[in-house]
């Protein structure tokens, strides 16, 4: 436990070397002292005291001065104040000025003894308060970056499920991861089903060792760790040493890309500029957005697929359409032709017209499936 720091003021040294030895012991108090009141607002600036005694009545600064310059170097700790015996008038004067005890002089050591402990139960008290404070803010700072979090993963599932070109939903989940996580940098690695090979698909602000590597087959066991535990990896310093990655990665995030049980690729994010680790809680945001991911790159690639099939099927049809309308076209031709032969049954005549108009509703046919 750290020791109460106490600033002495007064310009008898005979009275700072009397509280010295009976009231502030050096195993509880680290004591600084001053002689007069310009000393003691200079080193309240540098010593930051926990507790300030100050006599009123010193050669220079009053014990008004004195007050208002502790004030205005952000000392807000309690202050005791000296005061001569039938002179207690002058010390509650000094209580507007920021004066919270004071003891008359000649200064009696009980009478000290119970004032200080009146100022050590009020400096207990602020360090409570401050702690409970600063565990209030970072809770709240805590609150805030989660709700950050939850909104930025929302709207990325509300995108990526929609996206349909695959270059567009890898850029977006590479965004969106360095966005969440504040992270240097994010790769994407997928799995070449048909080799069993770990692409390097994508990355931002990647170092220099990835982008070489951009696009080719990468051996990563951490990637090949997490595909098969299907768990997010946070790991730094000397867990990184471990597996054969860059050296100049000081913290990382592995994320499995999993869809229907089946992992896909891993999604990453890194430290290689900050000295900085990642908070576990971002462990589960970056494993979900890489649930997110991998729900898009299914859709995605079977966007791509239909839209090959569907370019398939039409040149298909154009194919069939070039070949069916000539014949159909000669067919209609020679129907005409007989319809119009002199001396024709009527009913036949009749017959053959309805086979022409029948031929032409093929050929338009025909032609409205090479336009699709």
């Amino acid at each position: 436990m750290s020791k109460v720091r106490v600033l002495l003021v007064d310009d008898d040294s005979e009275v700072r070397d009397l509280l010295m030895d009976q009231i502030f012991n050096p195993r509880r108090f680290d004591v600084h002292e001053a002689a007069d009141g310009a000393q003691g607002i200079e080193a309240a600036a540098k010593f930051k005291p926990d507790l300030v005694y100050a006599d009123l009545v010193m050669p220079g600064l009053t014990g008004k001065d004195l007050l208002i310059g502790l004030k205005s170097k952000g000392y807000q700790g309690p202050v005791i104040v000296g005061v001569k015996r039938g002179n207690e008038q002058s010390a509650i004067e000094a209580f507007r000025f920021g004066a919270t005890d004071y003891i008359t002089k000649p200064i009696r050591e009980a009478e000290m003894m119970s004032v200080v402990q009146r100022a050590l139960g009020d400096i207990q008290l602020r360090k409570e308060r401050d702690k409970l404070l600063g565990q209030l803010q970072a809770s709240n700072q805590q609150l805030e970056n989660r709700i950050r979090q939850l909104t930025i993963l929302q709207t990325l599932g509300q995108t990526l499920t929609s996206i349909q070109s695959l270059d567009t939903m890898v850029d977006a989940v590479l965004s969106g991861a360095i966005d969440v996580t504040k992270a240097d940098h994010a790769t994407l690695i997928l799995l070449d089903e048909a080799s069993d090979q770990l692409i390097l698909r994508a990355g931002r602000n990647m170092t220099l060792v990835m982008q070489e590597k951009l696009g080719e087959p990468i051996r990563d066991e951490l990637a090949r760790l997490v595909m098969t535990s299907q768990e997010p990896l946070n790991v730094n310093g000397d867990g990184l040493q471990r597996f054969k990655i860059s050296r100049d990665i000081i913290a990382t995030i592995y994320a499995p890309m999993v869809v229907n049980g089946k992992s896909i690729g891993v999604l990453t994010v890194g430290n290689h500029r900050k000295r900085a680790v990642f908070d576990d809680s971002l462990a589960n945001v970056v494993n979900a957005l890489g649930d997110y991911a991998a729900i898009g790159i299914v859709n995605a690639r079977l966007f791509a697929w239909l839209e090959r099939r569907a370019a398939d099927v039409q040149s298909q049809l154009q194919k069939v359409s070039e070949s069916l309308a000539p014949p159909l076209g000669q067919f209609s031709q020679q129907l005409d032709a007989i319809a119009k032969q002199p001396k024709m049954n009527d009913s036949i005549k009749q017959q053959l017209q309805q086979m022409s108009r029948q031929s032409l509703q093929m050929q338009q046919f025909v032609a409205s499936l090479k336009g699709n």
